[in-house]
C-alpha cells in the first residue's frame, strides 16, 4: 500500500514544474481559481512529456499528473480531444467537489497542444503597448 503512494508522489515530482524544450503550452484559468500551467515536448508527432504546475489543491495536481501522463505517447491531435472523463479514469474516484479538477487539466492539455498545432500570434512588448493604448483611448 505505501509502495503505491510512494510511487504516484515519484511520478508527480517527475512531471511537476515547467519545462525548457517544451514547443506545446497552455496557461488556464479555471472557475473555481485553480490556475494550471502545461508543457509538452512533442518529437515524431508524438507527445514524449509534459509537465505542469498548479497552485490548486491536491486532488488538482494529481489531475494534471494523471492527464499530463495520459497525453504521453498521444498525437497532438489525440490530446485535443482529451476529456474530464479520460482523466476521472485514470485517477480513480474524486470527491464531487473536485471532479472540475480533471475538467481543467483535461482542458489545459488540449490547449497546449492546439498551442503546438495552431501556435498564438507572437506579438512584441511595444506592439501589445500600442494595442492596448489605442484600447483605452476614447474614440472621438
Amino acid at each position: 500500500m505505501f509502495e503505491d503512494a510512494l510511487a504516484a508522489i515519484e511520478a508527480r515530482a517527475k512531471r511537476f514544474g515547467p519545462m525548457r524544450d517544451a514547443n506545446g503550452y497552455a496557461k488556464v484559468h479555471g472557475t473555481c481559481g485553480d490556475i494550471v500551467e502545461i508543457w509538452l515536448r512533442i518529437d515524431g508527432g508524438k507527445i514524449r512529456s509534459g509537465t505542469f504546475i498548479t497552485n490548486g489543491c491536491g486532488f488538482s495536481k494529481h489531475c494534471c499528473n494523471e492527464a499530463v501522463q495520459l497525453a504521453e505517447g498521444m498525437t497532438p491531435d489525440q490530446a485535443k480531444a482529451m476529456t474530464q472523463a479520460q482523466v476521472l479514469e485514470a485517477t480513480g474516484p474524486l470527491p464531487e467537489d473536485h471532479v472540475h479538477c480533471a475538467l481543467l487539466a483535461a482542458h489545459t492539455v488540449a490547449l497546449a497542444a492546439e498551442n503546438y498545432l495552431n501556435p498564438p500570434e507572437k506579438i512584441s512588448l511595444s506592439e501589445q503597448l500600442k494595442r492596448l493604448i489605442n484600447r483605452e483611448r476614447p474614440h472621438a
